[in-house]
């Protein structure tokens, strides 16, 4: 479903703004937040059902009964208003770790250092079988609908991808069916065997901190959550927090490093889930890999200390 224009939004959104012009406060993976009230936000999806977003409701239920001092955000109604779903939501404190950093009130090492205390609480948190009903990327079922054991599960994903985008991925992955094929055995063999609540797609961005500069809040899940090995959020967060930048190779393999001193996470455990999250995501924002993540994906793929951590 496309995105939403400024007079639907108007409209969809009409019996909380009593006709004004709504007030974005973000845009993520899943749809567009806005401001309804002091303590309350509507978000307006893109894609999803009721059905699939009342899953949604009870997996945040019982992610904020977890001791974690962080908030997540919690859905009070779910609506559906002229096809569109649309949840009513608790408004979270706190500005995104990328407005702190760009206010100046928060330094690069402290940004990675709350970044690196984020993973750690969520790790511990302990299993989560409500996230293991939800489904990721566009997909309709359950990761879980596939396999029971989680590095089975995000195998068979990350082959329906290959299949799925081969044309596109076979010319640009070097021994494509290689990587594929020794991933399985890989992801088994680097499983720490914990399982937590994985985000999946832990940006600055989607970070909320108080005016000290400490994590207080998750955004935007949804995109890749399930449960998992927490080892696999930890090193898809280390490559995201900069993919673009001058230094972002730097700043990945330096978030590894602090990841094995502060969580004991193995390096070749977090270079294959990078492997694993590029060849699943790698298509994720475009079909025809035409886009800037396609060939950030690409690259990890065909880079030799994640080819050696796949292949030896």
């Amino acid at each position: 479903m496309h995105s939403p224009t400024d007079v639907e939004l108007t409209r969809l959104l009409h019996h909380w703004t009593g006709g004004a012009a709504p007030r974005l406060l973000g845009r993520g993976m899943e749809g567009v937040v806005y401001e309804i009230g002091q303590e309350r936000v509507a978000k307006v999806w893109f894609d999803g059902s009721e059905t699939a977003l009342q899953r949604v409701r009870v997996f945040y239920d019982a992610l904020a009964g977890k001791p974690a001092r962080i908030a997540v955000p919690r859905i009070h109604e779910v609506h559906l208003i002229e096809g569109r779903c649309v949840t009513v939501e608790q408004r979270l404190a706190g500005r995104t770790m990328t407005e702190a950093r760009e206010e100046g009130r928060l330094t690069l090492d402290e940004a990675r250092s709350a970044f690196v205390d984020v993973l750690t609480q969520l790790g511990a948190s302990g299993p989560l079988p409500e996230a293991r009903k939800l489904s990721v990327l566009d997909e309709a079922m359950p990761l879980y609908e596939a396999a029971d054991a989680f590095p089975d599960a995000l195998h068979a994903l990350a082959t329906r991808r290959v299949a799925r985008f081969r044309q596109v991925l076979d010319p640009a992955v070097e021994d494509l069916d290689r990587k594929l094929d020794a991933l399985q055995d890989r992801l088994r063999d680097v499983d720490s065997g914990r399982r937590s609540v994985v985000h999946g797609d832990m940006t600055p961005g989607n970070i909320l901190v108080n005016d000290a500069g400490s994590p207080a809040a998750v955004l935007d899940w949804g995109f890749l959550t399930t449960e998992g090995d927490p080892a696999f959020d930890a090193s898809v967060a280390a490559s995201i927090f900069d993919m673009y930048g001058e230094q972002a190779l730097d700043t990945e393999r330096g978030h590894y490093t602090q990841i094995e001193e502060r969580l004991g996470y193995q390096r070749q455990a977090l270079l294959v889930y990078r492997a694993a999250y590029s060849l699943i995501t790698a298509n994720a924002y475009d079909a025809d890999g035409g886009d800037g993540h396609f060939a950030w994906c690409v690259a990890a793929l065909n880079r030799s200390d994640v080819v050696r951590a796949l292949l030896g």
